[in-house]
């Protein structure tokens, strides 16, 4: 690496590294300003690890002009950032490479990119991307983070809600709800950090090949109790999917009253767990928790002062498992106070009524209950459980057999 790289890093570490790119702050410099010799210099950082060639000589490690970071294919984009599939010429691996656009390099929005690389570096978790890299080229700042191979879990309920056979088999409603869990225990781990997400939707969780699941997309996270820099910034103007800044803060279609409401010192814990149960509610049944609107003005409304379905028509109408049901039911209340307190009570309730252990609420959670507490009795005590089964089958047949011969009289 050259003098001039080295000087350009360290310009970029010295501009992260100032208080006016904290999460909690706006700044006026001009975008051009920063690191100047960086960006006018057009190719980005090359790749500095040389490649081992065998000749008639022995082994020669030879350099090549080429960049660290060589973009494949565009990804995706979002309403601020694009997202591009590169090549780590260095390391010789895939990333995703996350970048603003060109007409988002305002200032409070550069300040917001730099709060979701911070944030996100902050929350090691498997559920959680990591970040690899971060820099700045002649169009912007960037960073680099791993390369998650899958579907978006907003493709699944799509493949789903088309009743595609390859992915109805493979994503039972048991499958189904050990995913919400591993997204229940990365959103778990950043609360125990002090960090609530905002934005958890069906497009920012990916779901990989192997049952992984991660959660995506931090630039609108907030360390609760602190203030909110994203609250006084406008943005485009956003779909029911999309998100938004400004007076409600997040993604319509899953925000939380109080977010829709604009509410944002009373943002917390509950308001993801209220986002992660809209998130349930279309995974089990496959559509919207609310019902259809014309506008984004009466979908703010309706998130506001709506009532979703309740936990029987759920079960009855969309076939939603009961022990779900009630789960939802909860935890899209419009009080924050009558929700989980956490996302970990949720996990727990989740997770009994995997195992079959979930609380009594109806004939059919009763029914199930004792359905999960018979299975585990025969993985405890299998002999016991068969002796009870062969009783029971000759008490029964012996009682049939009496009733003949009562009626043959």
């Amino acid at each position: 690496m050259g003098s001039a790289d080295r000087s350009d890093e360290s310009s970029l570490d010295a501009t992260l590294a100032s208080p006016s790119f904290g999460a909690n702050h706006s700044f006026s410099l001009p975008i051009d300003s920063l690191a100047p010799a960086a960006r006018s210099s057009a190719p980005r950082a090359g790749a500095v690890l040389p490649r081992s060639v065998v000749t008639d000589e022995g082994m020669q490690l030879v350099e090549h002009a080429r960049p660290r970071y060589q973009t494949v294919k565009r990804l995706g984009e979002g309403a601020f950032g694009e997202v591009e599939l590169c090549v780590d010429n260095d390391i010789e691996r895939r990333v995703a490479l996350k970048r603003l656009k060109p007409d988002m390099q305002d200032p409070d929005t550069i300040s917001r990119f730099t709060s979701e690389i911070q944030t996100v570096g902050q929350l090691e978790h498997p559920g959680i991307v990591p970040v690899h890299d971060v820099g700045l080229d002649e169009r912007g700042f960037f960073f680099v983070m791993k390369y998650v191979e899958g579907d978006t879990l907003e493709h699944v309920i799509d493949r789903l809600r088309a009743k595609d056979p390859n992915y109805r088999s493979r994503y039972s409603v048991e499958a189904r709800a050990e995913m919400f869990l591993q997204l229940c225990r990365a959103v778990q781990f950043a609360h125990s950090k002090g960090w609530v997400h905002r934005d958890i939707k069906p497009a920012n969780i990916m779901v990989g090949p192997f049952g992984e699941v991660m959660l995506m997309d931090w630039g609108l996270a907030k360390q609760v109790g602190q203030s909110d820099p994203t609250a006084a910034s406008g943005g485009p103007a956003p779909s029911a999917y999309g998100t938004m800044l400004g007076h409600a803060i997040g993604t319509p279609a899953y925000m939380s009253p109080e977010q829709a409401r604009g509410e944002h010192d009373k943002t917390d814990a509950r308001s993801d767990v209220y986002s992660l149960c809209a998130v349930l509610f279309e995974l089990m049944g496959l559509r919207h928790y609310l019902t259809p609107k014309r506008n984004l003005d009466e979908l703010l409304q309706a998130v506001k002062t709506e009532q979703p379905m309740g936990a029987l028509a759920m079960h009855h109408k969309l076939e939603i498992p009961p022990e779900y049901s009630w789960i939802i039911a909860r935890g899209l209340d419009k009080d924050p106070a009558k929700r989980f307190g956490s996302v970990a009570e949720l996990a727990q309730r989740v997770q009994a009524a995997l195992e079959g252990r979930g609380p009594v609420q109806c004939p059919c959670t009763g029914m199930k209950r004792a359905g999960g507490w018979w299975s585990r009795f025969i993985d405890r005590q299998p002999n016991l459980a068969i002796a009870g089964a062969v009783l029971a089958s000759a008490s029964a047949l012996l009682g049939v057999v009496t009733a003949v011969r009562m009626v043959l009289g």
